[in-house]
């Protein structure tokens, strides 16, 4: 048996609290109605050794974006089926295989037994539920059309996961070719030039210029190899706390963004995709526009888009024309502008940011296309050039030794 609070009103309209023993909250619930009082809220007493071992177990879990994606999508198909929420929760927590993010979803079953909403359920989750995700299920109950709201918010997040899936594949392949390359460079420098090294000084033959550069090379790196990784650690753990400062932080986000193809053209269009997606999905749920612009500015994660998305929503608090003020915002494309007019014309702002998301959807598959078919030759040249030099310059005293010989 579990302690209970709750608190309930009687049919004279008071309002009486008191702590009882029950099963669980739909025991309190039937026991309240019996008694003749209406539940408002229903929450169990936790005690401090259970607040520990929450806190330890919420500290040791961890969700997975794509595990959202999954509980939005099967939540939105029972929905429609035609469950109610709770049994919704229930067959869904039932399939689900993280167990740390099961007993989330059944306690999110718990709190809306016990009287909450679902959005403020999700509120107290938001390393997991997002605040445009919880913006997003408020609109929908709001209007009465959960299932509808779920529905449009899996395609949001089924969306936003294949556009982070596709940055990662433009950056996924050459980071591998250029660790395996390092990886290589490093078998060369450490291995195999000492032991020639060590065959070159039996021989006591003379050493040209390129053979001796290589040497003296791979003799820096054997012995300043300490210091080296000692310099990479703490100018890593350096970096990381300037990126809390937000000047910095502000001045890094805005110099990426001028990197040629990376920061140009797949990280901008990245950005530019996420930006409409999620300000067409908060737009299409019924969220009034100030706040999906702020909701939005908070999804993604990028100081100056950040800044110009509030700038931007500040204007439109004031009156002006949302359209005229993203042209005025250098870091967003014409095309956005112009798409923004159109659909405030035609009052349909949302679909035409829908299209423009889906415009840099395909922009960005392309330019993932050309750049791993342009990266491949790239570094399979710099990668041979090397190993070329590397096998001349232990190669040539051998030649220089044969011929002595002869």
């Amino acid at each position: 048996m579990l302690e209970y609070k709750y608190v309930a009103k009687d049919r004279m309209g008071n309002v009486s609290t008191d702590i009882v023993r029950a099963k669980d909250v739909a025991a309190v619930v039937t026991h309240l109605k019996k008694g003749g009082y209406l539940p408002i809220k229903v929450n169990e007493v936790k005690s401090t050794k259970k607040k520990l071992q929450a806190f330890m177990f919420s500290a040791s879990g961890r969700v997975k974006s794509k595990e959202v994606v999954i509980f939005t999508r099967q939540l939105a198909a029972t929905l429609s089926a035609g469950l109610v929420l709770v049994e919704s929760l229930d067959v869904v927590s039932d399939e689900m295989e993280n167990k740390y993010f099961q007993t989330i979803i059944r306690n999110l079953k718990r709190d809306i037994q016990g009287g909450t909403d679902f959005s403020t359920a999700l509120s107290k989750y938001p390393n997991i539920f997002t605040v445009g995700y919880v913006a997003l299920v408020r609109a929908g109950e709001a209007t009465g059309r959960l299932y509808k709201s779920m529905s449009d918010l899996a395609g949001y997040l089924e969306g936003a996961e294949r556009l982070k899936e596709k940055v990662k594949s433009a950056m996924t392949y050459p980071l591998f070719i250029l660790c395996f390359a390092f990886l290589v460079v490093l078998g060369v420098v450490f291995f195999l030039i000492p032991k020639f090294e060590d065959m070159f000084s039996q021989a006591g033959a003379q050493l040209p210029l390129l053979t001796r550069m290589v040497v003296g090379a791979s003799h820096f790196a054997i012995q300043t190899w300490p210091y080296m990784l000692g310099i990479v650690i703490v100018g890593i753990f350096a970096f990381k706390k300037a990126l809390k400062i937000r000047s910095f932080r502000y001045q890094f986000d805005k110099n990426i963004l001028r990197i040629p193809i990376i920061g140009k053209e797949i990280i901008h269009k990245s950005l530019m995709a996420q930006f409409c997606h999620t300000l067409s999905a908060l737009l299409s749920g019924g969220v009034g526009l100030s706040t999906s612009l702020d909701i939005t500015s908070k999804v993604v994660h990028h100081l100056p888009v950040e800044g110009a998305i509030g700038f931007i929503r500040d204007k439109v608090v004031a009156g002006a024309n949302m359209s005229d003020e993203i042209r005025a915002q250098k870091i967003f494309p014409g095309l956005v502008g112009k798409m923004v007019a159109v659909g405030e014309r035609t009052g349909t702002i949302d679909e035409m940011l829908k299209r423009t998301a889906q415009y840099y959807d395909d922009e960005l598959d392309n330019i993932i296309q050309k750049l791993t078919a342009l990266i491949e030759p790239v570094l399979i040249i710099f990668i041979g050039g090397f190993i070329c030099i590397i096998i001349v310059a232990l190669y040539l005293p051998i030649f220089s030794v044969t011929k002595l010989v002869a």
